[in-house]
């Protein structure tokens, strides 16, 4: 451990000893020992009083050790913030390019960002591992993990705040085996998703044999792709077709239902329609994007209220990913 850190280590055991738990204290505290007295000071002592205004409640109801890592977590925190900051005009400014023209790599120093949340991920682990991931999601295919991770990109809703994992579909069986036994291991809950077509009950036997421990299984009822409600859907794939064939193309609703419920996957029945080829992994992203700016608008309707609007398959989808 750096000689600094062993300093704040210190520090922080005096401050808790000495039962000072003002948010004023604390406001004192975090300025005497872990805020730059130099550098970005205004946005530094905005970063940390909201910080104290948010956490103060909480942090009164620890223990005197659970403080000790909580402070850690903070401490780590506005590192990470200070770093953001000075690093804003670096990525962004207009002699940016100028400047690092001869170091192409330059924005591998951003990797000190690793350590710091490693430290406050392992530290709030001290504090409560419910803070920490305690679940994760497993996939079938891209088109559900890009769907996925478009919507955790564009928000900082709590909820969808899980790691995913895309198994590449249920041939891979023996190596989602190895992955979910490691992750049963490690007391993190294993939710799968898969689409529901002739492998299904093999490869659910399968995990079960080998004693794969799954606290909860989501089953689509044809695919993803199909589990959308048709207006979104058309959206969806005229936004495709604009930005990834350079055209326009506007659908008939009707056509889409039709395509939906077709046997053949959705974008098999459109490309023999529209003789245009479908990347379900570049549409899963286009859908994520879409969706997140619908749950973020109406998400009592979808998840508490569930407003009949709201019960197309994709919903209930999110509402056992979110809730579980």
């Amino acid at each position: 451990m750096k000689i600094y850190e062993l300093e704040q280590d210190r520090a922080i055991r005096r401050f808790i000893r000495k039962n000072k738990d003002s948010k004023e204290e604390l406001s004192n505290f975090f300025r005497d020992h872990f805020l730059s007295p130099f550098v970005e000071v205004e946005y530094t002592n905005k970063v940390a009083n909201n910080i104290i205004n948010i956490t103060h409640s909480y942090y009164l109801s620890l223990s005197k050790q659970k403080k000790f890592h909580f402070l850690k977590v903070l401490g780590k925190l506005f590192d990470v913030a200070l770093l953001i900051k000075i690093w804003e005009p670096i990525l962004s400014g207009d002699g940016s390019e100028k400047f690092w023209r001869d170091q192409p790599t330059f924005f591998l120093r951003l990797n000190r960002l690793t350590e710091h949340l490693e430290v406050m991920r392992h530290q709030i682990s001290l504090v409560d591992k419910r803070h920490v991931h305690s679940k994760i999601i497993l996939v079938e295919g891209e088109s559900e993990y890009n769907f996925l991770n478009a919507m955790q990109e564009k928000t900082i809703i709590a909820n969808l705040d899980f790691p995913i994992y895309n198994y590449k579909g249920k041939n891979n069986v023996q190596n989602l085996v190895h992955y979910i036994k490691e992750k049963n291991r490690q007391g993190i809950k294993v939710l799968l998703t898969y689409d529901t077509d002739g492998q299904t009950d093999n490869f659910l036997e399968r995990l079960k044999k080998n004693k794969c421990k799954i606290e909860d299984t989501f089953g689509f009822v044809r695919d993803f792709e199909s589990s959308f409600p048709p207006k979104f859907f058309k959206f969806a794939l005229e936004n495709y077709i604009k930005r990834y064939c350079s055209s326009e193309l506007r659908l008939n609703i009707a056509d889409i239902r039709r395509l939906l419920k077709k046997p053949p996957p959705v974008v098999v029945s459109f490309k023999q329609e529209y003789g245009i080829n479908i990347s379900k992994a570049k549409l899963g992203l286009i859908l994520g994007r879409i969706m997140i700016n619908v749950i973020e608008r109406h998400w009592n309707d979808i998840f508490y209220r569930k407003k009949k609007s709201y019960e197309a398959e994709i919903y209930k989808f999110l509402d056992f990913v979110i809730r579980e």
